[in-house]
């Protein structure tokens, strides 16, 4: 992340039990997993992102999401890791469901929403609306088709479709032996936010020791420090306390006259 400049990070099966939150150097680690070591996602934020941070939204071990406060909008960032071919679409369009839900709670009005991931889908070459552009890799599967649909649903575009890069700088996903390469990780944003976007790509150069590579989006945005609350210390109103001081010893004085 330091090296190539990336500030927040999504990771797909980091394979950690549990819920928490790790800091490792100027990086925090905001992690779900379930109960066994099998897929479990993260969101790792440099500390300069750490302070605009004001809610961790968890759900299960294929989703995570963070909303920060930023200028002119807030933002809503969800890490996704979609079930691969081996589940049925009932389990893909469970994550589907839930991702919307979280998009309907924390994404509301002018936020905007940031998803991405490892959606295990090809969207393909071939441009579809305003949702994919003519800068993909593959055929689309049907898998891909369901992706779509829920951009359709929820007014997002892939943002790495949109961008004309050497083939190299596009797949994602090589097989084992590198006997095939696909485009199965996609940034979405909201369609209204898209010139905010100003590059995505791959970088396959990036030593991440797995069989994805590191795909970078350049977003243009300002986020807003989170000031904690403090209690504001009393102001005494010194001359009502002498005026009020000053009757007192007055009244004494008048009943110690009188006994």
């Amino acid at each position: 992340m330091e090296k190539n400049e990336v500030s927040v990070l999504g990771v797909s099966e980091v394979r950690w039990k549990g819920q928490g939150e790790i800091r490792s150097g100027d990086y925090t680690v905001y992690y779900s997993g379930g109960e066994r070591a099998e897929r479990d996602v993260a969101i790792v934020v440099h500390k300069s992102v750490v302070r605009s941070v004001v809610k961790k939204i968890v759900r299960n071990d294929r989703i995570i999401a963070l909303k920060l406060k930023a200028e002119p909008v807030d933002i809503l960032i969800i890490q996704v890791y979609m079930p691969t071919s081996e589940y049925e679409d009932d389990e893909v369009e469970k994550v589907y469901d839930t991702i919307e839900e979280i998009l309907q709670e924390d994404g509301r009005g002018d936020t905007n929403s940031i998803i991405l991931g490892d959606w295990n889908s090809i969207v393909g070459d071939e441009p579809y609306q305003n949702i994919v552009g003519s800068h993909g890799l593959g055929r689309r599967n049907h898998r891909g088709q369901m992706l779509i649909d829920f951009c359709e649903r929820n007014g997002l575009i892939v943002t790495n479709t949109w961008f004309k890069k050497p083939k190299r700088r596009i797949y994602t996903w090589k097989a084992p032996g590198d006997w095939r390469r696909h485009q199965l990780d996609y940034i979405l944003v909201k369609h209204r936010f898209r010139n905010s976007v100003k590059d995505v790509k791959t970088l396959p150069g990036a030593n991440i020791d797995s069989d994805h590579n590191l795909l970078v989006a350049k977003f243009r945005t300002r986020l807003k420090k989170i000031i904690g609350f403090r209690k504001r210390r009393p102001r005494w109103d010194l001359e009502k306390l002498y005026a009020q001081g000053q009757t007192v010893q007055e009244t004494l004085e008048e009943k110690l006259g009188a006994i």
